[in-house]
């Protein structure tokens, strides 16, 4: 596969989960699927692929990283935004989010550029990479849409899906220009703040919830478990994950589904106005 191809079908995916963000309000049972599935497909990136990653290649200095990246935007919030920051934060969330996916696609169209150097680009990587990009455009897309409601709306959303469009872009062609050695060097302790980002942008979406019927807790809890089930099934055959026990991995995603379904299903609060 040619990396112009590759490239086209990851700008794709962001345009697909543009569309779903858009269209989530069909009825109210499928916003909230396709919200959590988002939400928990995001999440689900950032802990099993980006962080995982990251370790693989530096070691557990990786979650210095993102720790930074989890507490750095939480601390700016409280010192900058003060007292106000419990009504900003979303917007604060967003910008963190969108810098966090940002940068993740910008490594994922360096990644294609440097597979498709040796020859290596199949159409099953680039529809794993793209399977992984529809949720992370998706849960920027819900953002934009809730915290900048009214007029103009729906071109700053536009421009939100086509920045990251321009990342991956950007990140495929950016390695003719730098030495990828150097780009390697940095590139795990980037993983590893982008996850801890998107964790620190996405926990404003997990604690929030509203009142909801027996049909949408279902479909909350049916979207998480898939977007879980999205995240499991590219997860890389190396690493020092598959080196943990198989009844301990199985156990972690038994307690990870449990925590979607209590969830979906325990009490709720009221989610303030945004």
């Amino acid at each position: 596969m040619s990396l112009e191809l590759g490239v086209s079908l990851l700008s794709l995916a962001v345009i697909l989960g543009g569309f779903a963000a858009v269209f989530r309000h069909r009825s109210a049972s499928a916003m909230s699927a396709i919200r959590t599935f988002a939400v928990v497909a995001a999440g689900s990136i950032a802990l099993l692929h980006l962080l995982p990653e990251a370790v693989d290649e530096v070691g557990w200095l990786a979650l210095i990283a993102a720790a930074a990246g989890f507490l750095a935007p939480a601390m700016l919030e409280r010192i900058v935004l003060g007292e106000e920051g419990a009504h900003r934060a979303p917007t604060t969330a967003l910008a963190m989010g969108y810098a966090a996916v940002l940068a993740h696609q910008f490594g994922e169209g360096a990644a294609i550029a440097s597979l498709a150097r040796v020859g290596l680009l199949s159409v099953p990587v680039v529809l794993a990479l793209a399977a992984h990009t529809v949720p992370l455009a998706m849960v920027v897309a819900i953002q934009v849409l809730e915290v900048r409601p009214g007029a103009g709306v729906k071109r700053a959303t536009s421009v939100a899906l086509a920045g990251i469009a321009l990342a991956t872009v950007v990140g495929a062609f950016a390695t003719r220009l730098v030495d990828v050695e150097r780009f390697e060097a940095v590139e795990p302790w980037v993983l590893a703040t982008v996850a801890g980002l998107l964790m620190h942008a996405l926990s404003h979406e997990v604690l929030a919830s509203t009142p909801a019927t027996a049909v949408v807790r279902a479909g909350e809890a049916a979207g998480g478990l898939l977007g879980l089930a999205l995240a499991v099934v590219g997860i890389h055959e190396e690493g020092w994950v598959q080196q943990i026990p198989a009844w301990l991995r199985i156990t972690a995603l038994v307690v990870l589904a449990g925590l979607i379904v209590l969830r979906s299903y325990g009490p709720r609060r009221a989610t303030p106005p945004r």
